[in-house]
């Protein structure tokens, strides 16, 4: 009976993964704040098993007021200062992570938005409030024919049930995790409604969030039960379908 109920380490489903939720390009947001920072990320990305990374710096109005050209320009600086180390490559695009906050709208009309692959473009929520425009931005980018990914949706705190859940997935909302939820570093709340979308199936992505090295050094200690295997496999395979750049 112990043996079925034995744990197993999560890195052993991540081989060969892109990662497409990170704060790894130095310099930029409150993830990397130097090269050397974003050398040993990567690093500790190797060691997990992922294949690549996209770069989602924050873009937040008042916070993080980046765009578009300067992303891809921290993007290809940092590109070529990795072309003489040993983890060229590694970083293969950007794009952002979109606070869908007062600017985003006018980063959809204007066209102002880098996506993570093909129409895939990378959205976050405030974690205390839900904005009372949300319904229209999501209707605006269905529109432009882009495909939202709400990054960790677990984190909402006033997103409380599996219907609400629901509701941002017929809207055209695409589920992303974030790996350390599976644990309570963001809080039990967090933890708890990890566990529960992943066991209905409703996460279709998921991602690091890594803002530094640590984060990464500790999803390599993560450990699931038995009966998550199954979820964990398929989503993995899920993300890989899509990702497999």
């Amino acid at each position: 009976m112990f043996f079925f109920n034995k744990s197993v380490f999560l890195v052993d489903f991540l081989e060969d993964v892109v990662d497409i939720h990170n704060h790894i390009l130095p310099g930029i947001d409150d993830g990397s704040k130097d090269l050397e920072t974003t050398l040993e990320m990567i690093g500790a990305f190797k060691e997990l098993g992922f294949r690549s990374c996209i770069a989602t710096p924050h873009t937040m109005e008042d916070y993080y007021g980046n765009d578009a050209i300067g992303i891809t320009e921290k993007f290809n600086q940092t590109k070529l200062a990795l072309d003489a180390s040993n983890h060229r490559g590694f970083i293969i695009s950007t794009a952002s992570e979109y606070m869908m906050d007062g600017e985003f709208e006018n980063l959809i009309d204007t066209n102002n938005y880098l996506c993570i692959h093909k129409n895939y473009i990378l959205t976050e929520l405030s974690y205390f409030q839900k904005p009372n425009n949300l319904e229209e931005l999501v209707f605006k980018m269905c529109q432009k024919n882009l495909k939202p990914i709400l990054a960790h949706p677990e984190r909402y705190r006033y997103i409380k049930s599996i219907d609400a859940y629901q509701d941002l997935k017929d809207r055209g909302f695409e589920l992303q995790l974030n790996l350390l939820s599976l644990t309570e570093h963001y809080g039990e709340d967090s933890f708890q409604k990890a566990k529960s979308l992943l066991d209905k199936g409703m996460y279709e992505f998921i991602g690091t969030d890594a803002h530094k090295p640590s984060h990464l050094k500790k999803i390599k200690t993560i450990k699931i039960k038995k009966n998550q295997i199954d979820s964990i496999k398929k989503l993995v395979e899920n993300h890989k379908l899509i990702f497999n750049i």
